[in-house]
């Protein structure tokens, strides 16, 4: 009996100590799992966010699901608009104004149309996107004094097309919180809190130090971190001169005079009635025999008519520039797209 119950005290002492002990076996399949790659760790908290993609405009982010997108309500409200660049019909915003922004915001600078969107002068920046730039600028109030808003905004150009994303906080968020920013005006205004314009500088400063109440911070920030998750897609530029050149040039010197380039052939047009259609191609040289030139390179472009054959030096050949040297006269021809 004595037997039988020592060795009952050893088989329990066994089962207590195996229970602490750390356990040695593990699930291969759960080996394999982890090991095969398929079990991807969360690195960031932007991994779980919600993605948005504009295959037109090239490119992608990512949002919070505390944000709300479009046209839903919520307290932070995401906007994206995308706008081909020919569409643009903002008064006093043309498209050679477009053309200057581009090329300012390549040289790393502010463009110089940026007061059409109402920011706050030292809130506006060039903002670094990786394979080009874009300007931010945060906008407190439109129009008239009454007005109060809270907007973070980006915008920039990429595949002709010009695209701005906004992010706005519900104003009772940030003036219940922070009422030493605001007055009130009866005679204008009604009982409705606006801005104490002279303060709106240290408004900013004090986000952007990251110093600011939990509200307005948290729209801050959440407009920093989605922007960093935007990624400007690869576009294939055209292989050839002769894709590159499709589509309708108009004159810089004569907006009547009008050239199109399609399917191999060139076609001059007039006050919108077409003069003439002929053949073209690009060559290294002037062709004297086929087997003596390099086809679809850029140096020269030639016209074969029923007149004889027009000779022109490409000079500058881009997706929106079209600069052409008559020969052999030596004439300039200026196109846009």
């Amino acid at each position: 009996m004595k037997n039988i119950f020592i060795f009952a005290v050893i088989l329990l002492g066994l089962g207590i100590i195996g229970w602490y002990l750390p356990k040695s076996s593990v699930d291969p399949a759960e080996v394999e799992f982890n090991e095969s790659g398929r079990a991807k760790a969360v690195e960031s908290e932007t991994d779980l966010w919600q993605f948005y993609e504009n295959k037109d405009a090239g490119f992608t982010l990512k949002y919070p699901h505390s944000v709300s997108f479009g046209d839903e309500e919520g307290n932070l409200s995401l906007r994206i608009k995308v706008t081909k660049i020919d569409d643009l019909d903002y008064p006093g915003f043309d498209k050679e104004d477009v053309l200057k922004d581009i090329e300012s915001l390549k040289n790393n600078q502010l463009t110089e149309n940026s007061g059409q969107y109402w920011g706050l002068t030292l809130s506006e920046k060039v903002r670094d996107l990786g394979k080009l730039n874009g300007q931010e600028h945060m906008v407190l109030s439109r129009f008239e004094i009454c007005d109060v808003t809270f907007e973070r905004t980006l915008f920039f150009y990429n595949n002709d097309y010009l695209t701005v994303i906004t992010l706005e906080e519900a104003k009772s968020n940030i003036i219940d919180n922070l009422p030493q920013y605001f007055t009130v005006n009866e005679e204008n205004c009604g009982t409705e809190a606006i801005w104490e314009f002279e303060k709106q500088d240290q408004f900013y400063e004090e986000l952007e130090a990251g110093k600011s109440f939990f509200t307005a911070q948290e729209w801050f920030d959440t407009f920093n971190k989605i922007v960093d998750t935007i990624e400007i897609a690869e576009v294939e530029e055209a292989k050839t001169y002769s894709q590159l050149i499709e589509g309708t040039w108009t004159s810089l010197d004569d907006e009547n005079s009008v050239i199109e380039f399609k399917d191999g052939m060139k076609v001059d047009i007039y006050s919108g009635e077409e003069m003439s259609n002929y053949e073209f191609g690009f060559y290294d040289s002037i062709p004297v025999d086929e087997d003596s030139i390099k086809k679809d390179t850029a140096k020269y472009l030639v016209v074969e008519t029923t007149d004889g054959v027009f000779e022109y030096e490409v000079a500058e050949l881009t997706k929106t520039t079209l600069n052409l040297i008559y020969l052999p006269r030596g004439n300039i021809l200026k196109y846009k797209k």
